[in-house]
């Protein structure tokens, strides 16, 4: 059965090498170990864990919640785990638990070149609303920005 663990800075040293190995397989210039430390201590920020169904860490994702506003920091699935919807259930579960606590929007940068992301993105109902030129220092890749309206999320779930 997959679930979502919060990480607190009470439990977040139990699944920090995980976190980290994902980490280290998804992306080029990988967050550092102090990295997740801080946003786990940071009061607007959550930091979640997806178990698969052998009760490993699947994936993770990191996000602030502030005023009425959700941006998302970063999500990763493990290499070997991707395709299975573990990143798809995460963003859901962010996108739920932000309409509960009466947040109105999403918003995130992705890469130009990652294809996957976007569509994954798109397929939620996330909006292309902007570019960031060169915003990746370590590639100097453009980003894209998107947004997702949660006050029309909160409508389509009443009907």
């Amino acid at each position: 059965m997959i679930s979502v663990v919060v990480m607190t800075p009470e439990n977040i040293e139990s699944f920090l090498d995980s976190i980290l190995e994902i980490e280290r397989g998804s992306f080029i210039s990988p967050w550092s170990k102090n990295g997740f430390l801080q946003e786990v201590r940071n009061p607007i920020s959550h930091l979640w864990v997806i178990m698969d169904e052998d009760g490993a860490a699947g994936g993770y994702i990191c996000f602030w919640m502030f005023e009425r506003e959700i941006q998302l920091l970063n999500i990763a699935v493990h290499p070997e785990k991707r395709g299975r919807g573990l990143g798809n259930h995460l963003l859901r579960e962010m996108i739920r638990v932000g309409i509960e606590r009466g947040m109105e929007q999403v918003g995130l940068e992705v890469r130009t070149s990652n294809i996957k992301a976007r569509k994954l993105y798109e397929r939620l109902g996330f909006l292309a609303v902007g570019r960031r030129p060169r915003y990746y220092q370590d590639t100097n890749e453009d980003a894209i920005v998107m947004s997702l309206n949660l006050l029309n999320e909160q409508s389509a779930a009443k009907h």
